[in-house]
Parts: structure tokens; C-alpha cells; sequence
């Protein structure tokens, strides 16, 4: 298994790349793109490990429970 360190500063990068090729895809001044990268890069995180908790929790509990 990878170790979660490595996932989640992959996760960080993902998330900011995909972020700033958005926000420079949907905004003209450099302000409203820096302002845009941070924004969507934090909500990207927020919500895949929102996806990852649940199916840790679902996959423990509901599925294999002990």
C-alpha cells in the first residue's frame, strides 16, 4: 500500500494543477486567476477526501464489518 504521506501530496498537486488550468481557462486578470487557484484547488482537496472518507468508512463498516 502507498503510503499516505505520498497520496496526500500527490492529492495537492493534482488538485492545484487542475485548478490553475481552470481558473486560466475561466478567468482574463491575473488577480481573479491566483484567487481562483487557490479556491478551486481547496475545494477539489476538500472533496476527494470527502469521496475517500466515505468509502473507507462504507468499505469497513457496511461491507466488511469485523
Amino acid at each position: 500500500m502507498t503510503n499516505p504521506i505520498v497520496m496526500l501530496l500527490l492529492l495537492l498537486v493534482f488538485s492545484f494543477v487542475l485548478a490553475a488550468v481552470l481558473s486560466c481557462y475561466r478567468e482574463d486578470e491575473k488577480s481573479a486567476i491566483i484567487r481562483g487557484i487557490f479556491r478551486r484547488s481547496l475545494v477539489f482537496s476538500v472533496s476527494v477526501i470527502g469521496f475517500a472518507a466515505v468509502a473507507y468508512f462504507t468499505s469497513g463498516f457496511v461491507l466488511f464489518p469485523a
